[in-house]
């Protein structure tokens, strides 16, 4: 049997990986798939990005009631598997794309539930006390770094055996979501609560909860059976009103969605609009053993930065789970947004002054080149990381007014006032998603202008590598 917190760790890091590889797979089948000649870039971009910021944006906000994670899970695999069959066996334009925006939409659903879910493992702790505060979204978020390189790595064996009939075998990933949330992943029974109690009540089983727990002291019922109990006594607990999530949003514009916008802005416009002018001379041997070994010719340069970028966006998003590094304080969390514009600002100098080829040559520029898209990856995973390990951990102190409205006494109320803090925890962590997908969205029109302006620059400068490819 295996241990209950390696089980608990490769559960959320497979829903990260699995979420985001079909993510990975699908896109990049139906860009082979699709004429792209006679396909505008722009319109695959919108359909890959607009289903995921729609959920992102609609379902936290608007979709009333409290997340039913099973549900949600079953019908992320399903849209997901779906995607997969369009794609694969589809002959036109129409439902190709519609199969990429199926995977589009199950990509951001899956990711606010996982996300969610993260947030209620993250109010237990293990059997042995070890609380597990934060490990849930640390193991999440490595898993979503990861993806980048499996999904890539995956495609490139599979693609071999022709474009359908790599996405028919691929269609057995969505079923592993679903089987890990339902075979692998520990049973809420299997931990024990911390954050149910507020945070200077030990936890105990409460007395008062009914008649039948306080008649005898010395026959109280085992601790999952309290448990159950008061999660009975809460299942008529009233949902968040639409108000009162844009109230709870408001303070987390600033903190949170700005910093992740902004990253994801700078991110995905370095790599959809300047990384592809970023061309040097083919290195040679003799002078440049390391960079020849790597670079044959110009189309290795953009490949090259995509999988450097992949491989620090997974360090980045593993520091809090596999390296155990501490997370950012709330007063640095825009530091990594920051350095993320830095980057953009030299490497878009970079591009149109060749600033660095003219302090270093090429072969140093190259090498400057590399250590910017390895910072790039940094940040970017940084920024993901701390902002949601923050948002769910975070425990924001429960107001007068909403003690009063639970109406409710004794230890009783102080359970619902904590599960009040957690639904409110449930619904912030899922409220910014949509702040990074925006910001991608923004960075996929801005690169589409971008990339073939910066290519005239170069060429008015004599350089011709990016009319060469």
């Amino acid at each position: 049997m295996i241990p209950i917190h390696l089980a608990f760790g490769a559960s959320f890091f497979l829903f990260g990986t699995l979420n985001n590889v079909l993510y990975v797979v699908i896109l990049s089948a139906a860009l082979d798939l699709v004429d792209k000649a006679a396909t505008p870039k722009g319109l695959i971009l919108f359909v890959n990005i607009a289903p995921a910021l729609l959920v992102k944006v609609g379902w936290p906000y608007f979709v009333p009631g409290q997340p039913r994670y099973k549900a949600r899970i079953v019908s992320c695999s399903a849209l997901s598997f779906a995607g997969i069959l369009i794609v694969a066996l589809s002959n036109t334009l129409f439902f190709r794309l519609l199969g990429i925006s199926i995977a589009s939409f199950s990509s951001g659903l899956g990711e606010m539930t996982y996300l969610q879910c993260a947030t209620v493992y993250g109010s237990l702790s293990l059997p042995d006390g070890i609380d597990l505060g934060g490990k849930a979204v640390g193991w999440f978020s490595s898993g979503t770094g990861a993806a980048g390189l499996i999904g890539a790595g995956l495609w490139w064996i599979l693609r071999g055996l022709g474009v359908r009939t790599g996405l028919l075998i691929c269609s057995f990933l969505p079923l592993c979501m679903s089987l890990t949330y339902f075979f692998l992943l520990p049973s809420l029974a299997s931990f024990k609560p911390t954050s149910l109690f507020s945070s200077d009540t030990p936890y105990a089983p409460l007395p008062n909860l009914d008649a039948e727990a306080t008649s005898d002291t010395s026959s109280l019922l085992e601790e999952d059976q309290v448990m159950a109990r008061v999660e009975r006594q809460l299942e008529k607990l009233p949902g968040l009103t639409t108000k009162e999530k844009f109230e709870l949003a408001r303070p987390l514009f600033a903190r949170f969605m700005l910093p992740l916008f902004f990253v994801y802005l700078a991110e995905y416009t370095i790599n959809s609009g300047v990384a592809p002018t970023l061309l040097y001379e083919i290195p040679n041997r003799k002078d440049s053993p390391v960079l020849a070994s790597m670079i044959k010719n110009l189309r290795d340069y953009y490949p090259l930065w995509q999988l450097l970028y992949q491989t620090f966006v997974f360090i980045s998003r593993s520091s809090l789970s596999i390296f155990h590094l501490p997370p950012l304080p709330l007063s640095l969390l825009p530091l990594p947004t920051i350095l993320q514009l830095v980057i953009l600002a030299l490497t878009i100098l970079e591009s149109t002054t060749s600033v660095f080829v003219n302090l270093v040559g090429e072969s140093g520029a190259t090498w400057i080149t590399i250590l910017l898209v390895c910072c790039e990856g940094l940040c970017g995973g940084a920024a993901y990381v701390n902002c949601f390990y923050r948002l769910g951990t975070a425990i924001e102190e429960v107001g007068q007014g909403d003690e009063d409205a639970l109406e409710v006494g004794g230890s009783s109320r102080i359970v619902k006032d904590s599960r009040r803090r957690e639904q409110e925890k449930e619904f912030r962590i899922a409220s910014v998603g949509f702040a990074d997908t925006s910001g991608i969205l923004v960075a996929s029109l801005i690169s589409s202008a971008l990339e073939p302006r910066l290519c005239r620059s170069q060429v008015s400068r004599g350089r011709t590598h990016c009319t060469e490819l």
